[in-house]
């Protein structure tokens, strides 16, 4: 086997003349840019600096994704989608009438598809009947005849929901070491086999494919991107477009990945999974589905007959993917919301006659401060997880939740460094609008409440989920800070959330320690707020208005 870089060696040959990507990266602010044609006019529409040229590999972005994926910057490549990953690495590689590619069928079918655009041949591996994978069977028909340029291992495969081994793969790669081993793991975050995105680069022939567009939830602003050796790297950057990411896809993304959203990225691919094994085993129960697999935030089903079936979807109005290559009566559903997983279980004969779990998610971003927080009012068992950058008030907010029985994930990032206020006054703001979404039109709430004794303490708060904003606060106290947090704030933290939930609330508290005289207010909100949160008062909208 030469020395000679894989990229280098399995390169077309009539690129090699193609300059790399130039990687100079954003001018320094202020330069004078008179060098790339661009109106030098503020835009009219879409967002700041839209009328410039984005970084053709945005430096924040490329470190931030590598970051997440624990791998060096140099090498991974971002790309628009994974699919434009796959076309890059299909427009480097392949020459037409000359090489091929192997994929291992049923699979996503951009693979083919772009290969097929250069002119290279497509050949093809077949699961077993219950879509099993068979790493002898792919190592002999890469082994029959000229190397493929690309074998297209999809883990979790799409549509079947097939994992493949990390150990397999590495085998794979090892045997065939003229071929550029692409694991596409764009339901990754879905799985719980480790990621190779590490090994790709140490494995000189392995590429990890990756995206933001299913965990992340950024299908529409197409970020993905390509893990690999750097040699490899600097050969997909010689085919790329010299400006290939729109400036508000840049962004979205880096605002997707901020630390303080991490945590509801996590919340939400936890959420789906229960959501798939919940419809996996309904659906099991169901006479015409014939064999069901889980993988991604999808479901494949093999159904009876799946021409009455699409009537059924298309009289309700749900859309799925029949995919009858991957067998005759083939279905890939993914995983919606919880109304929409209803709707689909209802054109399977199934009723859910429960209520509707009340959650939101909200984020809230200012030059001050950047907020990410989700609430789930009827967790079975509620979870809390609060991150504010202030530790007393991180305390007080979780003894909201706790008391108020309600999951709580929340973190933020602020400028506490010049002072707390900020911070705490947009979280509160945050929490009430988030309280206010979940509660919906407020139907069946017990809707009032609490008073409490902490020690020497008496805290009581009185709460009318009315839909109407006041606030009133009866206290005083001694000291300027507990912690890090002002109690000058108190007042204010709840009148904040009295605005964005729209309430009424009354807090009146008296004693002679400070702490508790804060931690009391913070508790007997809570229990208020578990009062007025209860559904034990029946259905109808607690007012003889008839609304809130």
């Amino acid at each position: 086997m030469s020395d000679q870089p894989i990229g280098d060696r399995l390169a077309r040959p009539e690129l090699r003349g193609l300059p790399s990507t130039d990687l100079a990266g954003a001018p320094v602010p202020g330069t004078i840019r008179l060098d790339a044609n661009e109106n030098p006019f503020a835009p009219l529409a879409g967002g700041k600096d839209i009328n410039r040229y984005p970084e053709p590999q945005p430096d924040a972005l490329r470190r931030r994704m590598a970051g997440l994926y624990g791998v060096f910057p140099q090498r991974l490549w971002v790309t628009r989608g994974s699919d434009d990953a796959i076309d890059l690495l299909c427009r480097a590689f392949l020459r037409p009438g000359e090489d091929r590619i192997l994929v291992v069928e049923p699979t996503f079918s951009a693979y083919a598809q772009f290969a097929r655009i250069q002119g290279a041949k497509v050949d093809s591996v077949r699961m077993s009947e219950d879509f099993a994978f068979d790493p002898g069977a792919v190592l002999k028909a890469a082994k029959d005849g000229i190397a493929p340029k690309l074998l297209f291992l999809c883990t979790p495969n799409n549509p079947t929901g097939t994992p493949i081994a990390v150990d397999t793969v590495r085998e794979i790669a090892a045997a065939l070491p003229d071929t550029l081993v692409v694991a596409d793991e764009a339901y990754g975050e879905f799985s719980d086999a480790p990621s190779l995105a590490p090994d790709a680069g140490n494995l000189d022939n392995l590429i990890v494919l990756r995206t933001l567009s299913k965990a992340y939830g950024l299908a529409g602003a197409r970020i993905g991107c390509a893990i690999a050796d750097a040699n490899v790297i600097d050969w997909l950057a010689r085919v790329s477009p010299p400006y290939p990411l729109p400036g508000p896809s840049i962004a979205a993304a880096l605002s997707a990945l901020a630390p303080e959203r991490m945590p509801i990225h996590a919340e939400r691919v936890e959420t789906l999974l229960a959501e798939r094994a919940r419809l996996a085993a309904l659906l099991r129960g169901v006479d015409e589905v014939e064999a069901l697999y889980e993988g991604g935030n999808y479901l494949f089903l093999v159904v009876a007959d799946p021409q009455a079936l699409a009537k059924r979807l298309e009289a309700a109005a749900v859309k799925v993917r029949f995919r009858p290559n991957a067998a005759p009566g083939g279905v890939r559903v993914t995983i919606g919301t919880e109304a929409e997983n209803r709707a689909l279980l209802s054109v399977f004969g199934i009723r859910e006659d429960g209520p509707k779990r009340r959650r939101a998610s909200v984020t809230r971003d200012t030059s001050e401060t950047q907020i990410a927080l989700s609430i789930d009012l009827d967790a079975p068992e509620p979870e809390r997880s609060i991150a504010t950058g202030i530790g007393f008030f991180d305390h007080m907010l979780d003894q909201v939740a706790s008391h108020g029985g309600f999951s709580l994930t929340l973190a933020c990032t602020g400028d506490t460094h010049i002072d707390p206020h900020h911070t705490i006054e947009d979280v509160a703001l945050a929490l009430g609008a988030a309280l206010d979404e979940a509660l919906g039109d407020r139907a069946g709430i017990g809707r009032f409440g609490f008073a409490l004794p902490m020690d020497e303490t008496r805290a009581e708060v009185l709460i009318d989920l009315s839909g109407r904003p006041f606030a009133k606060f009866d206290g005083s106290f001694e000291a300027e800070h507990l912690g890090e947090f002002p109690t000058e704030m108190t007042p204010h933290v709840f009148r904040s959330l009295a605005d964005s939930m729209r309430a009424a609330i009354h807090v009146k508290v008296e004693g002679d320690n400070d702490h508790h005289k804060v931690e009391g207010a913070f508790k007997a909100f809570g229990r208020a707020l578990r009062q007025g949160l209860s559904t034990g008062g029946g259905g109808g909208i607690p007012s003889t208005k008839g609304s809130l």
